[in-house]
C-alpha cells in the first residue's frame, strides 16, 4: 500500500510541475507576442473570459452535448471491438484477415473522414462516426492483446476441463484480459474527446459542442481569441481529468502486477 501511496504522489507532483510550466511558458508567449487578444491571449485574459462563459448555462450545455456525441461513439465503438478482438483472440486466422483493415483505420487521415461524413450523414452525426472511426483500432487491439496474452496452459487446461466456448470466456479470459481492455478504455478516450471537438470545428455545425463554440467565435466581430482560449482551457480541463484517471488506473495495474 505505501508503495502505491508513493507512486501516485510521484506521479501527481510531476503533473503539478507541468501545469506550472505550461503556465509560464503560456504568459511568456504572450507577451512577447505583443498584441493583445487578437493573437495569443494572456492567461488573464483568459481566465476573465473563462469565468464570463461558466457564468452561461451554454457552455455547460455546449459541455454536455460534446460529452454526449464522445460516449456514444466510443460505446459503439468498444461494443464492435469488444465482439470482433474476442473473435480474433480466440481465432487466429480471422484476426489475420482483419490486419489490413486495422492498419487502414490506423494510418488514414482523421481529418478527411471528417469531409466523408459529412457528405454521407451530416454535420450533426459526423463527429460520432469520427470517434468511432478513432477508437475502434484502439479498443480492438487492447482486447485482442489481453486475450492473447493468456498463456497456452491455461487455454490447455479451460479445453480440458470446460470444453465450452462462452463458459471459458466469460469466467476465466475476460476477467485475465481486463487490465488490457481497461489501458485501452483510459487511454483512447481524452483522444475520442479531443477527436469530437475537432470534428466539431471542422464540420461547422451550428448545433451546441465546445467545437461549435470555438467555430462560432471564430467567425464573430470584432475578431477576439480570448473566449476560443477560455473555451480551449475548458476543454484541456476535462482531458487531464480523464489522464490522471488513466495514470491512476495505470499505476493500479502495475502496482497490482
Amino acid at each position: 500500500m505505501k508503495k502505491f501511496i508513493s507512486i501516485l504522489q510521484s506521479n501527481t507532483s510531476l503533473y503539478i510541475y507541468g501545469i506550472f510550466f505550461v503556465f509560464v511558458a503560456w504568459f511568456l508567449i504572450s507577451v512577447s507576442q505583443g498584441y493583445g487578444n487578437l493573437v495569443f491571449p494572456n492567461p488573464i485574459e483568459t481566465f476573465i473570459a473563462l469565468g464570463e462563459l461558466l457564468s452561461k448555462p451554454a457552455i455547460y450545455i455546449s459541455i454536455g452535448w460534446t460529452l454526449l456525441r464522445t460516449l456514444i461513439g466510443f460505446a459503439i465503438a468498444f461494443v464492435t471491438a469488444l465482439i470482433l478482438g474476442i473473435i480474433s483472440g480466440s481465432f487466429r486466422k480471422f484476426q489475420l484477415f482483419l490486419k489490413p483493415t486495422m492498419v487502414v483505420l490506423k494510418s488514414a487521415p482523421t481529418a478527411a473522414f471528417v469531409f466523408l461524413f459529412l457528405i454521407l450523414s451530416g454535420s450533426r452525426y459526423a463527429p460520432i462516426y469520427i470517434v468511432i472511426l478513432l477508437a475502434f483500432p484502439i479498443l480492438y487491439e487492447a482486447v485482442v492483446a489481453g486475450l492473447n496474452s493468456i498463456t497456452d496452459e491455461i487455454n490447455d487446461a479451460l479445453k480440458v476441463d470446460s470444453g465450452r466456448f462462452f463458459i471459458s470466456l466469460f469466467k476465466v479470459k475476460l476477467p485475465l484480459s481486463l487490465r488490457f481492455i481497461a489501458v485501452g478504455l483510459a487511454s483512447s478516450f481524452a483522444l475520442s474527446f479531443k477527436t469530437a471537438i475537432m470534428a466539431e470545428i471542422i464540420a461547422g455545425d451550428t448545433n451546441y459542442g465546445l467545437g461549435s463554440m470555438i467555430t462560432a467565435y471564430r467567425h464573430s466581430e470584432p475578431a477576439n481569441l480570448t473566449p476560443i482560449f477560455a473555451i480551449t482551457f475548458i476543454a484541456i480541463v476535462i482531458i487531464l481529468l480523464v489522464d490522471l484517471a488513466s495514470i491512476f488506473i495505470k499505476s493500479q495495474i502495475k502496482f497490482e502486477n
